[in-house]
């Protein structure tokens, strides 16, 4: 009780002690204030007394502001708690919480906080004073930096088409209220934005994350891109920027074929050189050109890629003949990851275009057309067999030179009558083999008519005779037995004709007539008969 109504007793004394009656001395404070401007500080500061000797009481007494000119400002409101020390001693600390209230009206910048103290020491009165730095500030708000990566690889200076890019900040608030912050970011190429992102983020007190997530679109150009974050409230603001290469990540290097030239439907292969820098699946195509005028094939064919070079093997149509022109491309969704072109030329196999035969008496004739499209000559076997009701007549093997283009062959083979006759040629050059088969009726011959028998009525049958060719015929020569047929069929109705005349009576024929002079009889001419000498004279 009695150190309660002597606190009171001093308190009341140095109320209406003069200054110069009291002796000055200080108290060292620990730490600062950072406080926003119409927003409010709390927290604890820690006082040390700094003089040799041990105050029986201290009390706090006031405060004021002053500015880095020393000029008193308002606007500022201080309280703190405990405002009263007994026994103080020399070198202790005292911790106190305090609250710091600042106006709107106040501008940003450096202040000092004095604290005025009261003091008793052996009956003497000290006055005691503190310094607390104090830092106004404009925002609650505190950008960091920012940072940015590729999920899943990290801090790298280039993305690919199909990934994103997240690019992220903290932002404290060391006030009591909520803020609203606008984050920006967009990826820029040349004048224009690409996956732009514009949103307010209300930042509570403390310390918040802000995310962001850019994609980068299939449909992106490739090229250098800059990433731009920025992050405002008011008239504060933090940007960042990075550099950023955009690509597919896919490229196609080259395309190679195994071959220039090649049979018909005989299997190519094309060898592309990928070279990936990413996992992922990708497209094959492969459009081919025939004499640079006609598309003739296409394919596609799906491959999977990882990071590395690359060799795929691709089969090229040899379905026609001719020079092709095979476009080989790269595609991952839709995007080129480049083409190349190759050119082979596709041979046709030599064949026998067409088998004609015809029919001349007992000689069978079959002509047999070779074809070459090759621009070389090509040389090969061509093996024919002839055979009647089944029978072998004939059966050979020929070595045979075909040019490039055409080659006509001739064959004649003596066939027996009243037979079915088939023939089949086999033509084998460069491994494969051509087949044509043909077959006719060869008729019997006609029996001779009696002599006595007179006939009254005749008929005559045409056989046709039946050849399978394909292709076109070569030097088959006119065709005569038609024409001969059609005379016997003449031949048979004259005949006929005249035999079925009725028959006249006989009558005598007229005498000639004799000349008026009767007969007369043609002297004979004289003989003369030479002699080798003249006569002798008797």
């Amino acid at each position: 009780m009695r150190r309660a109504l002597l606190l009171i007793a001093i308190i009341l004394v140095s109320m209406f002690l003069p200054f110069t009656s009291a002796q000055f001395g200080t108290i060292s404070v620990a730490g600062s204030i950072t406080v926003v401007r119409g927003d409010y500080s709390e927290g604890t500061l820690l006082l040390t007394n700094n003089a040799g000797v041990i105050y029986s009481v201290v009390s706090y007494q006031s405060f004021w502001v002053e500015d880095t000119n020393g000029n008193r400002v308002e606007g500022f409101n201080f309280t703190m708690f405990p405002r009263v020390f007994p026994n103080w001693g020399r070198g202790q600390n005292k911790t106190v919480k305090y609250n710091l209230t600042v106006s709107k009206d106040v501008l940003p910048g450096n202040y000092t906080l004095y604290l005025r103290f009261i003091a008793t020491y052996s009956g003497d009165v000290y006055i005691l004073k503190a310094k607390v730095p104090v830092e106004v500030l404009a925002s609650p708000l505190t950008f960091t930096s920012a940072y940015s990566y590729v999920p899943g690889r990290g801090d790298v200076p280039y993305v690919f088409l199909g990934e994103s890019v997240t690019v992220y900040s903290h932002v404290i608030n060391i006030g009591h209220f909520n803020a609203t912050v606008n984050v920006f970011s967009a990826l820029l190429l040349g004048s224009n934005n690409y996956s732009v992102v514009s949103k307010n983020v209300t930042v509570p007190p403390g310390d918040t994350l802000i995310r962001l997530s850019l994609p980068v679109g299939w449909n992106y150009p490739e090229g250098n891109y800059t990433l731009i974050y920025r992050v405002s409230y008011g008239d504060q603001s933090y940007t960042y920027t990075k550099k950023l290469a955009v690509s597919l990540g896919v490229r196609l290097v080259g395309v190679s074929v195994e071959k220039e030239s090649v049979l018909l439907n005989d299997t190519l292969k094309a060898y592309v050189t990928i070279i990936s820098e990413r996992d992922i699946n990708a497209t094959i195509s492969c459009v081919a050109v025939i004499n640079g005028t006609k598309s003739f094939a296409a394919k596609t064919r799906e491959i999977t890629l990882s990071p590395g070079t690359s060799v795929v093997q691709l089969s090229l149509p040899t379905s026609k003949p001719g020079n092709v022109s095979a476009v080989i491309g790269l595609s991952v969704h839709g995007r080129s990851g480049g083409n190349d072109t190759v050119h082979y030329t596709v041979y046709a196999l030599p064949s026998i275009g067409s088998l004609s035969a015809k029919l001349l008496n007992s000689t069978l004739e079959v002509s047999a057309l070779l074809l070459n499209p090759t621009p070389e000559a090509v040389s090969g076997t061509l093996e024919y067999k002839v055979l009647a009701n089944g029978t072998s007549l004939y059966a050979d093997v020929l070595d045979v030179a075909i040019p490039p283009g055409k080659k006509g062959l001739s064959f004649r083979f003596n066939v027996p009558k009243g037979v079915n006759v088939t023939y089949s040629f086999k033509l084998n050059a460069l491994g494969r083999v051509s087949v044509k088969e043909g077959s006719l009726w060869v008729p019997a011959p006609k029996p001779k008519p009696s002599p006595t028998q007179t006939p009254t009525t005749t008929s005559t049958t045409l056989q046709s005779n039946t050849t399978s060719t394909t292709g076109e015929a070569n030097g088959g020569g006119f065709p005569w037995w038609p024409v001969v047929g059609i005379l016997i069929v003449v031949a048979v109705v004259v005949v006929l004709y005249y035999q079925n005349q009725p028959k006249k009576g006989r009558t005598r024929k007229t005498p000639k007539r004799r000349s008026p002079l009767g007969r007369f009889k043609r002297p004979k001419p004289p003989k003369f008969h030479e002699r080798d000498s003249l006569p002798k004279k008797k």
